[in-house]
């Protein structure tokens, strides 16, 4: 019987890989090259909760918007390419930080995107820059309310500001106080840009001037200024008024009622000239040198008893457009 033998194959070595081991990391890797701060933006997409690919939805399309705008300034209703409201997603993020309900990871996520979570103080901020730059040049921030400074409205934000007197933080109104002392004065602003132009003219001493008519109607109703309206014509040497602090008929000396009458109509001439009408509400109340005067209601009052005014003190009132 012929035996037939089975050839034995030779074992052979295990085959050792030429390939490099895995990169636990690869998942990270992109098509384009990809900056740090995009590489952490990613890990903290994957970070987050699964369950919240609403709001991952949300940061990708902000990290699309700062790519190619480089900031997160957006538009409150700005909506995107893909119709996503992103103005109206980062709103809501801004308002969950205030409230201190925005999860770290998240917190983390955006400000690596350079979110603005206050775009009202970075608005301010910008704008009295622009107003800063504009006091070093002219000495004041009595701008005209058209003035435009390299392409912003400065003159319109420094109305807006005056308007809003009242309610600016104390913050706010100590930084345009630093700018200009009387940014917002008790009385019309046109007075003090007309202050200005006068100051800044060289003419006083010349005549047949706008300034130089203009100081002379100063002196003419010296009677009627403000107290620091006299110590800023006085101490320019541009008008010589008279010494009215030792006058019986000095504001320190009036009587009551007449004193009251002085103060009510100063916050009139600032109401008027802050929103350019009179038509005060009732119960509005204006501040005069840091002191609340009941405005609406001085106003209301004048009106009832009108044909029993005084002339000088209709006139006064007429002037005012009242």
């Amino acid at each position: 019987m012929t035996t037939v033998s089975t050839p034995v194959c030779p074992t052979r070595a295990p085959i050792r890989s030429t390939m490099p081991p895995e990169d636990p990391e690869a998942w990270l890797r992109f098509d384009r090259p990809t900056q740090a701060d995009e590489i952490a933006l990613a890990l903290s997409l994957r970070v987050l909760a699964p369950k919240s690919a609403e709001w991952r939805r949300g940061l990708a399309a902000a990290r699309r918007f700062r790519h190619i705008h480089h900031h997160l300034d957006v538009l409150q209703n700005y909506e995107d390419p893909t119709g996503y409201p992103l103005g109206r997603w980062l709103t809501w993020q801004r308002h969950l930080h205030t409230k201190g309900t925005l999860d770290a990871a998240r917190v983390q996520a955006l400000e690596r995107l350079g979110i603005i979570w206050d775009p009202r103080q970075q608005a301010f901020d910008r704008a009295l820059a622009h107003a800063a730059v504009y006091a070093a040049r002219h000495g004041h921030l009595a701008a005209p309310v058209d003035e435009i400074h390299d392409g912003f409205p400065l003159g319109r934000w420094l109305a807006t500001q005056r308007k809003r007197a009242e309610t600016l933080t104390k913050q706010r109104a100590t930084a345009l106080t630093a700018l200009d002392q009387w940014w917002n004065p008790p009385w019309p602003i046109t007075w003090q840009r007309a202050y200005h132009a006068a100051r800044h003219s060289g003419t006083a001493n010349k005549t047949a001037t706008e300034a130089e008519r203009w100081l002379e109607s100063q002196r003419a109703r010296s009677d009627r200024l403000h107290p620091e309206q006299s110590s800023l014509l006085a101490e320019l040497g541009l008008v010589e008024l008279p010494d009215t602090s030792a006058s019986p008929v000095g504001e320190s000396r009036l009587p009551a009622r007449e004193r009251a009458f002085q103060r009510g109509l100063a916050a009139a001439r600032a109401f008027r000239a802050r929103e350019g009408h009179l038509d005060v509400p009732q119960r509005h109340i204006e501040k005069i040198e840091g002191d609340p005067v009941r405005l609406g209601q001085w106003l209301s009052n004048l009106r009832r008893r009108s044909s029993g005014l005084s002339p000088q003190r209709q006139a006064a009132l007429a002037e005012l457009g009242l």
